[in-house]
């Protein structure tokens, strides 16, 4: 009788310990899922950085049992948080600081570019784009100004006048300066309600922004003014010229058509309502709205513009497009003409 007491007296301290180990399991498990979330997901280093945090509250062995993880990969994580990669620091250091200073428009790909670019000036081995990737995510470097949904301007709303074929076809591929020039107009609101547009021709060469015109009102002079100053800057080239624009009502007035006639460019138009057309003025446009801040933050009008100028000599001279091999376009017209 003694005996089999005392078996049941075994067999329930069994059964009390091991509900004691799946509690203290499970309390391990929720401390370390409010620090990062799914424990599921969790990179290996994230989970020897929770149990680095948790051994001050609860013994090693306890945490490699209830955490998906095994004790070697712990101990190799746990050398790289007390002695820490120097190499692998000054590469953070290097990314955050690029990443502040271009203020968060780079993201993964050109940031990558201006990374290795810095270690090439300083002759050092370049570091790996998987490897930058890596480093933004886990210091949350991202940018995210391009998810913002901004209203686009409707140039078509105005009287109706003469259309012309579509030219370029979305051919936007070009290696001569001038041969292939897009042009279309866009609309900022300030905080105070007034409204400023912006015109711009691109070449599609360089990618440059060849001649601009802000003003308060989408008028047929104020399309004109960026043309005119396209012809006037317009050196005699030898080849064909041709300027595509969407089929807005400034585009189909006489007054435009008279005028490409007197530079020799050759008119192309979008199709309606078919805006991947002139796909190479809008990608100019969203990375404006997206890099400035966001336009109703500008108190008026004077605010704005000022903004969308400081911005547009940024984009021809300081901002690399990897399109042009990471280049910036005066850059890229610079190699071009040697």
């Amino acid at each position: 009788m003694s005996s089999n007491h005392e078996k049941e007296i075994q067999r329930l301290k069994k059964r009390n310990q091991l509900l004691q180990k799946e509690n203290l399991s499970l309390k391990i498990q929720l401390d370390a899922s409010k620090k990062i979330g799914s424990l599921e997901k969790a990179s290996k280093k994230e989970l020897a950085q929770v149990i680095y945090d948790l051994k001050v509250k609860y013994r090693l062995k306890d945490l490699i049992e209830a955490l998906p993880i095994s004790m070697s990969t712990y101990q190799y994580w746990q050398a790289k948080f007390e002695h820490p990669d120097e190499a692998e620091e000054e590469l953070k250091s290097v990314i955050k600081g690029l990443f502040e200073y271009f203020e968060g428009d780079y993201g993964v790909r050109l940031l990558s570019a201006q990374v290795r670019d810095y270690y090439r000036i300083i002759n050092r081995p370049l570091p790996n784009h998987k490897r930058i990737y890596r480093l933004m995510r886990e210091m949350g470097l991202k940018c995210t100004k391009y998810s913002k949904h901004r209203c686009k301007y409707d140039s078509s709303k105005g009287p109706s006048g003469k259309k012309a074929k579509n030219v370029i076809r979305r051919r936007f591929m070009s290696n001569r300066k001038y041969q292939k020039m897009v042009c279309d107009i866009t609309e900022l609101k300030a905080k105070d309600g007034s409204k400023v547009y912006l015109e711009i021709i691109k070449d599609l060469a360089t990618n440059q922004i060849l001649t601009w015109e802000i003003g308060t009102h989408p008028t047929l002079e104020f399309s004109l003014k960026s043309l005119r100053k396209l012809i006037d800057l317009l050196p005699h080239t030898g080849y064909q010229l041709t300027l595509h624009t969407d089929q807005g009502w400034q585009y189909q007035h006489r007054a435009w058509r008279v005028l490409l006639k007197r530079g020799r460019i050759r008119q192309s138009m979008s199709h309606r309502a078919t805006c991947l057309d002139n796909a190479a003025c809008e990608t100019v446009f969203s990375k404006l709205k997206a890099e400035i801040k966001p336009d109703t933050d500008y108190a008026n009008q004077e605010d704005l513009t000022q903004a969308v100028e400081e911005w547009i000599d940024y984009y021809n001279h300081r901002r690399i497009q990897t399109k042009l091999g990471n280049l910036t376009p005066l850059q890229y017209e610079a190699r071009l003409a040697a």
